[in-house]
């Protein structure tokens, strides 16, 4: 009995470390796609937390200058609008976005009874779009009446 033992083989077992190198295998050919996938995600939500604080600094920014349309007036080194560059500048500071002076537009300002219109854009430097696009280009913009 022992020896006829010794003599059969397990299919079951041979089965299994066959499915075993094919779901290896698979999962070897799989993964590259998910982590792809996985990233794409992690980009458009990093994409969006960005253009969320970019309508909320371009929004402060409306607001201060609609209340304080002397801001235009107030130049310092030849740079406008300080008071509003730097509202816009601490409500996207304190979310985690460095927005420069350069990228800060500002129309139509400031006639009482107008729109004064601020427009901030930033560019993201995202990691599966940068693979297949460059860095990607976003913006806000914000109108609100001047008191």
């Amino acid at each position: 009995m022992i020896g006829q033992m010794a003599i059969r083989t397990n299919p079951q077992r041979a089965m299994t470390s066959k499915h075993a190198a094919q779901a290896l295998l698979e999962f070897a050919l799989i993964i590259p796609l998910l982590l792809l996938l996985i990233m794409g995600v992690l980009d458009f939500g990093r994409a969006y937390f960005i253009k969320i604080t970019l309508t909320n600094a371009a929004r402060e920014g409306a607001y201060y200058l609609s209340y304080n349309p002397s801001d235009k007036t107030n130049c310092v080194g030849g740079v406008c609008y300080q008071g509003t560059i730097q509202a816009i500048q601490n409500e996207a500071y304190s979310i985690g976005v460095d927005i420069k002076p350069a990228d800060i537009t500002i129309t139509n300002c400031c006639t009482a009874g107008q729109y004064v219109e601020v427009n901030v854009r930033q560019t993201v430097q995202l990691t599966i779009y940068r693979i297949f696009y460059g860095p990607l280009v976003l913006s806000s913009s914000s109108r609100m009446v001047v008191q």
